[in-house]
């Protein structure tokens, strides 16, 4: 049978509530109404465009995952709100910065904010979430000492989340990299930057620091959990990158199939040459026949496979650590665990 080509371009993204709990269908509703209400303030002053194309379309998780638990906390709606804006304004700029230095075009099914507007734009725009950030954390109504932790917690975020990238941008095409380095990236990249949305609320909630640290290492699962779920879905055409396949591939990303594939004893290093070869490329040089080959690479040495057990075996981990946080009851309990299996199976 024929196969597709990698970069048939698709119009829309998929349907960003597809397998989300319940539990979250009034925080993602509310969120979008805090978003709007930025984007008003913002676009009175002239940076409406280039906001507006990057805050639109996004799934809205990361301030929903905040509203909801600091409802379930306790905590003023006020707190859980800004905090989350925080987070997705945090995670807007990022993606931004990313975009750019990977080379992306497309992103939640059309063209990324640089190829839209030009990289001079997407700069600006991302400067302006980042302070836009701070901005709204320092609002939050929490007395002093909090507000200290809160941007404490955040700017170590932030700084971790950016050396995670230069490690990324480090191990590409690098002939040495393996599952520890990869360990590495993600816990820098991913881990600690989705448990931030919970431990705002927490924080103010008046969680100790052991306790917090609980929400830390839960962090360090499932935010690697989610990663890796990413890494594998990127070999399909439901990441919203305009139907693209293997993106990472092409810009010669080290995730976790490139780490397990250079691993492999089994693999001729004719083989290992040329999946170095196709990472070390342009992404704009590399084939659609190399990137086949990538993939058909990792699926025949069970990278693929791997990837998935991976995911799978930090997400009951990751469950088992829910049982420990303090003081809730089995509903959120239970709510917790919906989310925690909707992050590592969902299908974009």
């Amino acid at each position: 049978m024929e196969r597709p080509p990698l970069s048939e371009p698709r119009k829309t993204a998929p349907h960003p509530a597809a397998g989300r709990p319940t539990c979250l269908d009034g925080p993602v509703e509310r969120a979008r109404v805090l978003l709007d209400a930025a984007l008003g303030e913002w676009t009175a002053r002239g940076l409406g465009p280039g906001l507006r194309h990057q805050l639109s379309g996004g799934k809205g998780l990361r301030p929903a995952l905040s509203i909801w638990w600091g409802g379930r906390l306790g905590v003023p709606a006020a707190v859980a709100e800004r905090w989350g804006l925080a987070v997705e304004l945090l995670h807007n700029a990022f993606l931004i910065h990313d975009d750019i230095e990977d080379g992306d075009r497309y992103r939640r099914g059309r063209p990324t904010l640089w190829v839209e507007f030009g990289i001079p734009v997407a700069l600006n725009v991302a400067d302006h979430l980042l302070a836009e950030a701070y901005r709204t954390i320092a609002a939050i109504p929490a007395p002093p000492e909090a507000i200290v932790g809160l941007v404490r917690d955040f700017s170590e975020t932030h700084r971790r989340t950016v050396e995670g990238q230069a490690l990324d941008l480090d191990h590409r095409g690098n002939a040495t990299f393996d599952l520890d380095d990869y360990e590495r990236i993600i816990r820098s990249k991913t881990g600690r930057y989705l448990a931030l949305t919970w431990v705002g609320p927490a924080r103010v909630a008046g969680w100790s620091q052991d306790q917090l640290e609980l929400l830390w290492c839960l962090g360090d699962e499932l935010g690697p959990a989610f990663q890796i779920r990413d890494d594998v879905l990127d070999l399909t055409a439901g990441k919203g990158r305009g139907g693209e396949i293997g993106c990472d591939i092409r810009e010669g990303k080290p995730s976790i199939l490139v780490a397990h594939a250079l691993s492999r004893a089994e693999h001729p290093p004719a083989d290992r040459d040329r999946l170095l070869a196709i990472l070390a490329r342009e992404r704009d040089e590399t084939t659609e026949e190399e990137t086949r080959w990538a993939i058909d690479l990792f699926e025949a040495g069970g990278s693929i496979a791997f990837a998935l057990s991976e995911a799978r075996r930090r997400a009951e981990t990751g469950r088992t650590l829910l049982r420990k946080l303090p003081g809730l009851s089995e509903p959120v309990l239970a709510e917790f665990e919906s989310i925690a299996t909707f992050l590592i199976d969902r299908k974009a």
